[in-house]
């Protein structure tokens, strides 16, 4: 068994280069991790117009021959572009007639290409040739997410002479999004009609990319453990719960990890103060400064509650608004926002604000500084999402010591345990209703009025977890490795 790997992660999106949600994220994480337990991980995406430039200043360089991928009859000519990335090297897939738009899935947000399916299936297609063209075979091709659904299914009925060798994992970032398209788009992927069956390909008479990966996959994993587990659910499985049921025996839940480097109160260059845990002083100061900032009322001591995040129902905003009033109005806590979403829920906060001036604060849009400032000097961070694969602000809050306030549901349950248990480092309730929200706001605000010793504890315990890449890189090499030699 060799002691470093070779893995090619495709994917659909990657940080720094195009980000619409953490895909990216892991994307830009996960390879740099692997490499840096000396293993050979490398990326391949897209390139979209809008990473043209971004890879260019990166010292982007082309292959003298592009690759000729055949989809539904019709050839294109996909280029290949390299760049290095912090050590790992990154191939840039180019098709003008497919990527050279405005948009990355469609020409704006909530809108779909009609040709999606064409263009991620020459995309799959293409990331699956070019180990040829590169001379270099991987051990495993990590595919994420629908768009790259396909390369399973592809490897194993398509590409099986070329890659005999090469396993293939496939990691579901959010089961909502599964790349269905009617049945003629199975010409588009070359695999034989055959596989049109509720068995493989099809789900509900379409082509479900998604299923595609689920199938072929020789392990599939999703972004928490507790996520592997709500997906086997009706209601958590957006109709494919019985496909993953079936498939449960190849499943697994690895949860997220973040980028230590950059979320790191000591060394933040956004904070006006630094502090870690053995210098926690520093918060305080931070706590003070964006009271200031933000036009805050320095009147007492109330906890400054924050929410940085889209700004929509399923991320619980709508609770959070609802719930709230009555806390502000008692001077136990100020609430600050920080994203954008519906404009139904936009419009409530901007009139909690302008009911409570100096109390509550709303910044819609986004400003990176102000999120690491806002969850570097919060006492308590609200995420009460209905469903969360992993989620990742919830582990910047405990990295800076701010204590999470979040549903028991996906990635959130497996990070945050609540305070009651005697070891926690957080909040969290179950049912999704005022109630409850209400309830355990209420205990939160109540630990942190009248036992500051104890909330102290819990600060010290969420700074001292070990939420790092490198951590979570060694989970997957050892599901790498368990699945080298399967047959």
């Amino acid at each position: 068994m060799p002691t470093s790997l070779r893995i090619l992660h495709v994917a659909s999106e990657m940080v720094p280069f195009i980000k619409t949600g953490g895909l990216a994220d892991v994307v830009g994480a996960l390879p740099k991790a692997l490499n840096g337990l000396g293993h050979d991980a490398r990326v391949a995406i897209p390139l979209y117009r809008s990473v043209r430039r971004k890879a260019e200043a990166l010292g982007l360089t082309w292959s003298e021959h592009p690759l000729v991928i055949e989809a539904g009859g019709v050839d294109h000519r996909v280029g290949v572009g390299t760049v290095e990335l912090d050590g790992t090297t990154v191939y840039l897939l180019a098709c003008d007639e497919l990527f050279d738009r405005d948009g990355i899935y469609g020409p704006s947000a909530g809108m779909d290409y009609d040709d999606n399916a064409r263009r991620y299936a020459v995309f799959s297609k293409a990331a699956l040739a070019l180990p040829g063209m590169l001379g270099w075979v991987p051990h495993f091709i990590h595919a994420h997410d629908w768009q790259t659904g396909l390369i399973p299914a592809l490897r194993e009925r398509g590409f099986q002479r070329t890659l005999p060798a090469t396993r293939t994992v496939f990691t579901i970032h959010n089961i909502a999004y599964q790349g269905a398209f009617w049945h003629f788009d199975m010409k588009l992927t070359g695999l034989d009609w055959s596989l049109f069956n509720p068995l493989h390909l099809e789900h509900y008479g379409r082509l479900n990319c998604l299923k595609a990966g689920v199938v072929f996959a020789d392990r599939v994993t999703t972004v928490s453990r507790r996520y592997a587990e709500e997906i086997q659910l009706p209601e958590f499985g957006s109709g494919l719960d019985g496909v993953m049921r079936a498939n449960a025996f190849k499943l697994r839940g690895i949860t997220n990890g973040i980028d230590t480097a950059e979320w790191n109160p000591w060394t933040d260059e956004a904070l006006p103060t630094r502090f870690d845990l053995r210098r926690p002083g520093g918060k305080r100061a931070c706590k003070e400064e964006l009271r200031t900032e933000l036009g805050l009322v320095a009147a007492g001591q109330p906890a400054l509650v924050a929410v940085v995040s889209r700004l929509v129902e399923q991320k619980g905003i709508d609770l959070v608004v609802a719930a709230v009033e009555p806390y502000i109005l008692a001077g136990r806590m100020q609430l600050v926002v920080l994203g954008s979403g519906d404009t139904h829920l936009e419009h409530r906060l901007r009139q909690l604000q302008t009911r409570h001036p100096g109390w509550v604060h709303a910044w819609f849009g986004y400003n990176e500084e102000l999120a690491h400032r806002i969850i570097a000097g919060a006492d308590l961070f609200l995420m009460p999402s209905r469903t969360e694969p992993c989620g990742l602000t919830q582990l910047y809050s405990l990295r800076y010591g701010t204590l999470p306030l979040v549903r028991y549901t996906g990635g959130l349950a497996d990070t945050v345990t609540d305070v009651a248990s005697g070891s926690g480092n957080g909040f969290t309730f179950g049912p999704m209703d005022y109630g409850h929200f209400s309830s355990v706001l209420d205990r939160a605000l109540g630990l942190y009025e009248h036992f500051p010793v104890e909330w102290k504890q819990a600060m010290k315990r969420a700074m001292g977890a070990d939420h790092s890449w490198e951590q979570v890189a060694a989970e997957y090499v050892e599901m790498y490795r368990e699945i080298m030699f399967v047959g």
